[in-house]
């Protein structure tokens, strides 16, 4: 049976004292003001307040939530779960399932507590179709819980007892989401049935450390998908960056730990880190903040031994488009006498639209000349326009990797 996870979930400050010398390091709060104090004591929160914008999620994250729970507010907004999924990533993304058997089946229950018109499993499918990584199921205290969701699921046991703890774990829930006060009576009840539950925030046994006690880790652009550096890490700065979502590596030659941008600002935040299928290598989808490479490229893979013969090759791939458009921004929050830039921004969208038309108009002029030369030229003028109108409406590449994302999902 695998392993379950304990989640004590916290009214108040106060009941985050002890909870790690329980073995408990997962915590779930309501209130935004709670999840930097849980976070900073190295429980892994989960936070349960109401997520109805990215904007939301973005201000539990920055608040130190770890992962978020969408729940009925998706019912009217359909984009809302992908759109949490492609900012955070499906393991930080919770779908929140309320349910209640009705005519034989479970169906899904809106924020008042009545019927939404989907059976429960319909709207679990629909979760997972749209990015969400794990299910939160809270039930009707006495109803059964069942298995055979499609996603990884934690059940919400708020106000309940070890009894009904056993029922969710023996049902296949992975996570049991019980009051913080709660927390002695189901770990004995699980130790007594001969449950097994994670002790521990992370487990690191999948990874496979070398005789030196270390791993590679690649850093990936979260965004482009560019390969941006090559480091190493040890147990500790792998605990390190997943404690503190920062990348943290351990420098082989000064023998000590080192968190990327510790001198120069320019850190990684670690939105998703995966290992592969033998385990010895890590890879860490991350946010780079300023160019990777000390010599001040965007990645450390800047020179090539060898290109395609015939082809055009910048180095940086789709990097490029960030460092532009951040360009952008950097002209219109900080506006340069003469910049071309700010004299589209300071027109507006109107002046901005009619170079776009002017654009794809000699992008289409050089496409019918049949000349590369021309059509690359062309067509990297109408991707510029374009990047300051989207800069200009207060959108950036990440909303389009979101909605591309969501049209091509494998």
């Amino acid at each position: 049976m695998t392993k379950k996870r304990l989640i004590a979930w916290v009214g108040e400050e106060k009941e985050l004292e002890g909870l790690k010398e329980k073995g408990v390091f997962e915590a779930a709060v309501d209130e935004i003001s709670l999840l930097c104090p849980t976070r900073e004591m190295g429980l892994k929160p989960l936070y349960l307040g109401k997520i109805a914008s990215l904007d939301d999620a973005e201000r539990a994250e920055n608040a130190g939530a770890e992962r978020v729970a969408v729940g009925a507010e998706a019912l009217t907004n359909a984009e809302l779960v992908r759109r949490v999924s492609y900012k955070l990533g499906p393991a930080r993304t919770w779908g929140l399932l309320r349910a209640a058997r009705r005519e034989g089946a479970l169906a899904l229950l809106d924020e008042s507590g009545a019927p939404a018109g989907k059976t429960a499993a319909e709207w679990a499918d629909y979760l997972k179709e749209q990015g969400a990584g794990e299910l939160l199921l809270r039930l009707p205290e006495g109803e059964s819980w069942e298995a055979g969701w499609e996603l990884p699921w934690t059940a919400d046991l708020r106000g309940r007892g070890a009894e009904e703890a056993l029922k969710a774990a023996n049902a296949g829930a992975e996570g049991l989401m019980v009051n913080a006060g709660d927390v002695p009576l189901v770990k004995k009840a699980l130790e007594e049935a001969g449950i097994q539950w994670k002790a521990a925030g992370f487990d690191l046994s999948v990874v496979r450390f070398d005789e030196r006690g270390l791993v590679p880790a690649i850093a990936q652009d979260a965004f482009t998908g560019g390969v941006l550096m090559l480091a190493y890490m040890n147990e500790e700065s792998l605990r390190l960056t997943l404690e503190t979502g920062y990348a943290t590596y351990f420098s082989r030659s000064r023998q000590r730990l080192w968190k990327k941008g510790e001198s120069s600002g320019h850190t990684q935040k670690v939105r998703e880190l995966l290992y592969d299928c033998d385990g010895d290598t890590l890879l860490l989808k991350v946010e780079q903040s300023g160019p990777a490479c000390h010599t001040g490229h965007t990645s450390c893979f800047y020179r090539s031994l060898k290109s395609l013969s015939g082809e055009r090759n910048s180095g940086e791939g789709a990097a490029i488009l960030q460092r532009v458009y951040d360009l952008i921004l950097e002209r219109r929050d900080h506006p340069k006498e003469g910049s071309y830039t700010n004299s589209l921004l300071n027109k507006g969208v109107d002046k901005i639209g009619k170079k776009l038309v002017e654009e794809a108009a000699e992008t289409l002029i050089a496409a019918k000349n049949h000349s590369r030369d021309e059509i690359a030229f062309e067509a990297s003028d109408l991707v510029y326009h374009l990047l300051v109108l989207l800069a200009s409406e207060g959108l950036t590449l990440d909303d389009i990797y979101a909605e591309l994302s969501a049209r091509h999902r494998p």
